[in-house]
């Protein structure tokens, strides 16, 4: 896996783990609301308020993200399922370290799963599975999502895209067909060559489907992991979101969309070249189709609903008072103008700017937002047009209300991950009492620990002792004196997160 990485470039240290943000239970809930669906029945934001809800990953590997969001929703019961023995024992050990106790861990492939004793599920996730394995495989994921999705539940599933991968596949094939057997990386530079070859000898399949240069270019910086799921595996087999949306529609689980909002269609339906070609499709599927051909779209991650409840004129108050909203980032940052898949967005505007300071106080809910906007005359319409715009650019992320277990449960991890700072165990992100966890780069969780009011540059220099003392190089003391320096505004933002020591 690659290192974790500073906006600066920095990287903090190679094969930290990661946690994966679409996978919040209140993530994947805005993600049903805003395609217009009432997110799953044990959701805090639906009927069992307070009653807790069920969530599972197949597959999960070391379950890095569900023990974090474990800690982060106290009320949440999670269970983790992978075949792999050492990465579950992973799993188990950082939750006991972290006191975790409301995820179970089951060493089990997707045939043994389907017996497993699991309680009716309001999510299941299915990640990096589904176009990498043989279709007898995709078969036993519907069939445990069938069997275990409770009705109104929500299931993530993410895939290899077509037909942004309809460019890639010629190269794809020539790589797994025509070069020898060995190291992946000295095959893909084998497979440059002779695909670079035959575009000089004027191929009629490549000049007609050919990459682009730079996506040709972009091929040699392929993580290994990345290199062998996608290139060396004769199973993986990118699909079609209407071939998706079949599949899951024999085990009445509807297509709401796509979970990332800059990627959804009543984001993009408001704009051309969107709108004037998406109205002429009739199908909900059909029109998730040709919005990937004008995206030329790889990669999907989409949320289905058992049953599909729409959300009801009576959910107002779900809308306005249940999902919070987190700032990314510290408020100095944000930016107000970003290029989309639409074009570019522009919202440099005093209610936006207001809404920024609200938000960099800490999360707020949009009946919140609405109501302490009030001194800039900011309506519904224009408060919620804003809070979209800083989603889109990927600024803004919505998340659960505090609680006092939840306070709890993520200091106890917190603690715990920030003692593999110097290992191989490390972890970027830090769980966070709002139902999600986000990303603290390594150094920062070494910064956090260093006690008293020392300069930068004391810490910068105790924090490169840190790394010297595990054994671990440290390629830049420029940059971590520049990050040591920047760590006060840091830490107060990520008080505001509650992901800061006490």
């Amino acid at each position: 896996m690659a290192g974790v990485t500073d906006s600066e470039g920095l990287e903090f240290l190679p094969g930290a783990r990661a946690f994966a943000s679409a996978l919040a239970p209140s993530y994947i809930d805005h993600a049903c609301m805003m395609n217009g669906y009432a997110p799953p029945p044990g959701s805090p934001l639906g009927e069992g308020v307070d009653a807790g809800f069920s969530y599972c990953e197949i597959d999960c590997g070391s379950a890095a993200t569900e023990t974090l969001l474990a800690a982060s929703n106290p009320l949440g019961n999670f269970f983790a399922i992978d075949a792999r023995s050492e990465l579950i024992e992973r799993g188990r050990t950082l939750a006991a370290d972290g006191k975790v106790r409301n995820i179970v861990f089951h060493e089990a492939n997707l045939e043994q799963a389907f017996d497993l004793s699991l309680p009716p599920l309001d999510y299941i996730v299915v990640e990096g599975i589904y176009s990498w394995v043989p279709i007898r495989q995709r078969a036993l994921v519907l069939a445990f999502v069938r069997k275990f999705l409770r009705p109104g539940g929500a299931v993530i599933v993410s895939y290899n895209a077509r037909p942004g991968w309809n460019r890639l596949d010629l190269f794809r094939r020539l790589f797994r067909e025509a070069t020898p057997r060995g190291e992946p990386h000295r095959r893909l530079e084998m497979a440059r060559d002779i695909y670079r070859r035959l575009l000089e000898a004027k191929a009629p399949s490549l000049l007609a489907a050919g990459l682009a240069p730079a996506a040709f270019a972009e091929l040699q910086h392929i993580p290994e992991d990345a290199l062998v799921a996608d290139y060396l595996n004769d199973f993986a087999e990118p699909l079609y979101v209407s071939e998706v949306a079949a599949d899951f529609a024999a085990i009445d689980c509807l297509l709401a969309g796509a979970a990332d909002m800059a990627q959804s269609l009543p984001t993009l339906e408001q704009h051309e070249p969107f709108k004037s070609a998406l109205e002429r499709v009739p199908s909900f599927a059909g029109r998730e189709l040709a919005k990937d051909m004008l995206l030329d779209t790889r990669f999907r991650r989409d949320v289905f609903i058992r049953g599909g409840q729409r959300l009801s004129a009576g959910d107002h108050d779900m809308v306005m008072h249940g999902l919070a909203f987190a700032l990314e980032q510290p408020a100095d940052l944000v930016r107000y103008r970003d290029n989309t898949s639409f074009g570019q967005l522009s919202f440099d505007n005093p209610h936006a700017r207001k809404l920024v300071e609200l938000l960099s106080r800490g999360p707020c809910t949009l009946g919140e937002l609405v109501a302490q906007g009030a001194d800039t005359n900011a309506d519904f319409q224009t408060v919620v047009a804003n809070v979209h715009a800083l989603i889109i650019t990927g600024q803004l992320r919505p998340v659960y209300r505090a609680t006092r277990e939840a306070v709890d449960g993520a200091r106890s991890l917190q603690t715990a991950i920030r003692a593999r700072a110097v290992t191989d165990e490390a972890i970027g992100f830090l769980p966070s009492p709002f139902g999600t966890a986000f990303a603290v780069p390594i150094v920062d969780q070494l910064l956090m620990d260093i006690p008293g009011r020392k300069s930068a540059d004391a810490m910068a220099k105790e924090t490169l002792e840190r790394f010297v003392n595990s054994g671990r190089a440290f390629s830049s003391q420029e940059a971590l004196l520049r990050r040591a320096r920047s760590f006060r505004r840091n830490l107060q933002h990520y008080a505001t997160l509650g992901v800061a020591p006490a």
